[in-house]
């Protein structure tokens, strides 16, 4: 594939989502490939090869690039589904189940909505896709584990960017570096009052067995990772769980309900049905805090006094940022904001958000702005001084100003390549039929659109 297209490609192909199933079930289906007994339908390769096409006219070489790709995928669950180190738990496709069953039903505007539109109960949805999730899982494990060591030097990453013909390099839009200090707003104390008391009524209700503790969270918890399983969360590590909720669930017996607890997220209430070591299986209610009402007076006050000193005093902003930051992505770092996929400190402005491209929009470099409202990373709402420290102005791509995009794009590129090998290795002893007219074999797609 070409090198160029290979980057569109990234940039554009969508992941396969539930919803391509209920696309599939209009149409005339017919069985393309099979692989080890894994079946291949005709309308999953017209909508991966549309998704390739990106608008264009599927070609037989498209449709062919897109069943070469599907049946790459069952070639992986063949192995995947051999190899005994690999396993899925229940709760791992249940937790994906939940988000995609919640953004289909976001998109739909509501459960009913999504009912009607695969004309049949949520109850059925969930169970048809469970298998399909289940295999998706198990496939990622295996690619995922093959991929994971795969490393790009910076003479492949000069190699990649000498290969793209000059008049096809691509426009890298504006990008910055930034560094902030965040402040967190003081809740409305009635809103936090508001809050205590409907976790201390669910509690009673749960104690007084009036309801479930599942049922409690299906109904009320804020939660929407565990809502859908009855709050339950289980096989985690209590190391990798916000300090106050692993605090009190290494204090419980297994049965036990705890009292109310706060954390960052809101009011809890907790029950422990196991704990193997720091591994532990809980169900908890979460109910946040109504930060729709909160008072930023205070910390709109204090970041003015911290401006005011970085301004008029000439304090280091790395300094203070250490000291009053709120944010624990970026304190540390002396406010620092990276990528929290690479680390890269060179970041696009329009994949900041809106609130900060309006703050940073009216910046010079080096200038500190006025406190202004931010989402953070977990969602949470906050107020921050932002320091602009460079602006690179939209560009063509540069191997010195973008060596880290430029990285990262190579480094996708030679692990498909990779991917693509192993595939090859792994089909030699996987039974693979391509059942197809459309089917045209790899070498004789060179210099077609989605050619090899």
């Amino acid at each position: 594939m070409h090198r160029l297209r290979f980057l569109a490609l990234l940039l554009v192909l969508p992941l396969l989502t539930p919803t391509a199933s209920a696309q599939n079930e209009q149409l005339l289906d017919t069985i393309v490939a099979v692989v080890d007994g894994e079946v291949v339908l005709h309308s999953e390769v017209v909508f991966v090869a549309q998704q390739i096409a990106q608008g264009q006219i599927a070609t037989d070489a498209v449709y062919s690039q897109a069943l070469d790709e599907l049946v790459g995928q069952k070639v992986l669950l063949a192995e995947a589904q051999r190899d005994t180190t690999i396993i899925v738990e229940p709760d791992q496709v249940d937790q994906v189940l939940d988000q995609r069953l919640g953004q289909l039903t976001q998109q739909l505007g509501s459960e009913e909505a999504l009912e009607e539109a695969y004309s049949r109960p949520i109850a059925q949805i969930r169970q048809d896709f469970r298998d399909e999730i289940e295999k998706q899982l198990l496939t990622q494990q295996i690619r995922d584990r093959k991929m994971r060591t795969v490393r790009v030097t910076p003479s492949e990453v000069q190699e990649f960017f000498d290969e793209i013909p000059a008049a096809e390099l691509p426009e890298v839009p504006e990008i910055v570096r930034v560094a902030h200090i965040v402040r967190l707003p003081t809740p409305d104390e009635e809103a936090r009052e508001a809050a205590v008391a409907e976790i201390t009524a669910i509690r009673d209700t749960i104690l007084t067995e009036a309801a479930t503790f599942e049922d409690m969270a299906q109904r009320y918890s804020d939660d929407p990772g565990s809502r859908t399983r009855g709050g339950r969360i289980a096989n985690v590590s209590v190391r990798d769980l916000v300090p106050e909720f692993g605090a009190v669930a290494s204090t419980l017996e297994p049965g036990a309900v705890s009292q109310v607890f706060e954390t960052s997220f809101g009011y809890h209430v907790m029950r422990l049905n196991e704990r193997r070591g720091d591994m532990i299986d809980v169900n908890h209610v979460l109910i946040q805090v109504d930060d729709s009402a909160v008072d930023p007076a205070e910390a709109i006050g204090l970041l003015e006094t911290l401006r005011d000193s970085l301004v008029t005093q000439e304090v280091p902003f790395e300094a203070l940022a250490k000291r009053h930051s709120e944010d624990p992505f970026s304190a540390t770092q002396g406010g620092y904001v990276t990528d929290p996929r690479t680390g890269d400190r060179n970041l696009q402005l329009a994949l900041l958000g809106p609130q900060w491209q309006a703050t940073v929009d009216t910046m010079s470099v080096d200038e500190v702005s006025a406190p202004a409202e931010v989402q953070l990373l977990d969602g949470t709402r906050a107020w921050h001084i932002v320091l602009l420290q460079r602006r690179t102005p939209p560009h063509t791509l540069d191997p010195i100003t973008d060596y880290a995009l430029l990285s990262e794009y190579a480094l996708q590129e030679k692990r498909q390549s990779e991917l693509v090998a192993y595939i090859g290795r792994l089909r030699e002893r996987v039974q693979v039929m391509i059942k197809s007219d459309r089917y045209v074999a790899p070498e004789q797609r060179a210099g077609t659109l989605g050619g090899t």
